[in-house]
């Protein structure tokens, strides 16, 4: 392949064509029509002579060669990206650009209104796509999967980090609980069943649960969901019981029909911080978001 003949922007394609396995999902984080992206996606198979994405059922699938060169056109298409906007002025007025947040629903909730609103008056053509936070997050900010993961301090990912806001723990509980008081007591926690927050995987446990069982403390935890939000909405005309940051616990008081409670003991703080690879730490257009995103949290 004479790589003078090769359009770059192809590159773009093939990496979210890759990571999208979709051409309508590519063609919309690229804002392209579907029959454009059908057109990028022929001409690289022309280019590479293979059929890189094949569908199986009802799925496209990367075929082996596409598979082995994943990586490397991620990496690629990673370090040209911060090639480009190394010696330029950034302008968010007339950038045309997405990022990729990895973060929990409540941090979406409590930071996406606020920082779509400032996008939409300063930057009106960069837009942001939160993916589900998972374990695999270190994984994919290395490979540049995702641009900023939004954590609690705990997660130690050996990558640049920056605090972003705190919130403190409480008990929601369904708005006709038994429990008629605003405090609990230790034995009404324990004998309660609860509602546990996982991220991705049965055998993970929260933070808040690791903190619990190193003080001799065991939920009886009877379900666990994957989202915040979720939980406050299952406990409606149960005696069940979750623990959730105070902030979302007010904000989806009126809408779940909860109260909160307060532990009957001192769980430390939840500090979340945004993360991101230190390839990227002297982008101009990544610095400029990390500033939006924690200038955000910080007024919240």
């Amino acid at each position: 392949m004479n790589l003078r003949q090769f359009d770059l922007n192809l590159l773009v394609a093939l990496d979210i064509l890759l990571k999208e396995r979709s051409v309508t999902r590519a063609a919309e984080r690229l804002h392209l029509s579907q029959p454009a992206m059908s057109g990028m996606l022929a001409r690289l198979r022309h280019a590479f002579d293979d059929e890189l994405l094949v569908r199986v059922g009802r799925k496209l699938e990367p075929t082996e060669f596409a598979a082995g060169i994943g990586g490397r056109v991620r990496e690629v298409v990673a370090d040209l990206e911060e090639l480009l906007d190394s010696g330029t002025r950034f302008d968010p007025a007339n950038e045309n650009r997405s990022f990729r947040i990895g973060a929990s629903d409540y941090t979406v909730l409590m930071l996406c209104g606020p920082l779509l609103r400032r996008l939409t008056e300063t930057a009106p053509n960069i837009c942001v796509h939160f993916v589900r936070l998972d374990l695999s997050v270190s994984e994919r900010l290395t490979e540049a999967e995702i641009d900023f993961g939004i954590l609690p301090v705990e997660f130690e990912t050996g990558l640049p980090s920056k605090a972003m806001f705190e919130d403190d723990w409480v008990c929601a509980a369904w708005k006709g609980h038994p429990v008629r008081h605003d405090r609990l007591t230790l034995d009404e926690f324990l004998m309660h069943p609860h509602i546990a927050f996982n991220i991705s995987d049965p055998g993970h446990v929260s933070i808040a649960d690791e903190y619990l069982a190193g003080n001799g403390y065991e939920r009886k935890v009877v379900a666990s969901t994957e989202s915040f939000t979720a939980a406050p909405f299952l406990l409606k005309e149960t005696s069940m019981l979750t623990m959730v940051p105070r902030r979302l616990g007010e904000a989806m008081r009126e809408a779940a029909e909860i109260r909160l409670l307060e532990l009957p003991f001192e769980v430390p703080r939840l500090k979340e911080t945004l993360t991101w690879s230190p390839r990227f730490t002297s982008s101009l257009g990544h610095t400029w978001m990390r500033e939006q995103l924690v200038d955000v949290a910080r007024n919240i």
